[in-house]
């Protein structure tokens, strides 16, 4: 009971995260795109908060973080070859794409992180009210 409890809290953490992520994106270049990618992903934890689980909407947030860092994979390589003289968190500068192109990486490979851990929470308490 009281690990789910626990589970259930971290989770909306987690939800928060992403909604605050999404929130952040309205200002980007590209905010659709972006937005739409964080509030699905924050969909994910926040069914947890729920109890509930859905394999599409898990899948969708993990396939896209998956190409999101693909895609950005380049541009993140390129910063990791400049990243001594080279702040990640600096203004976007139409000379260094690579900058921004990492961030991208990076936000994808977190959300990807946080769609996995709720995919181990959900199966801890499946396994913990299982076994009751």
């Amino acid at each position: 009971m009281m690990l789910t409890i626990s589970i259930r809290s971290f989770a909306f953490l987690l939800f928060l995260l992403l909604l605050t992520s999404a929130f952040l994106q309205l200002n980007d270049p590209d905010p659709i795109l972006w937005t739409t990618y964080y509030v699905v992903c924050a969909i994910v934890p926040l069914l947890l908060v729920m109890k509930r689980f859905n394999a599409v909407v898990f899948w969708v947030g993990v396939v896209s973080s998956l190409v999101i860092m693909g895609i950005y994979a380049a541009g993140t390589l390129e910063y990791l070859r400049h990243a001594a003289q080279e702040p990640l968190m600096q203004s976007m500068n139409p000379n260094k794409p690579y900058i921004e192109e990492a961030r991208e990486c990076i936000g994808g490979f977190i959300t990807l992180c946080i769609l996995l851990l709720c995919r181990f929470f959900w199966q801890m308490i499946n396994k913990n009210s299982i076994s009751k």
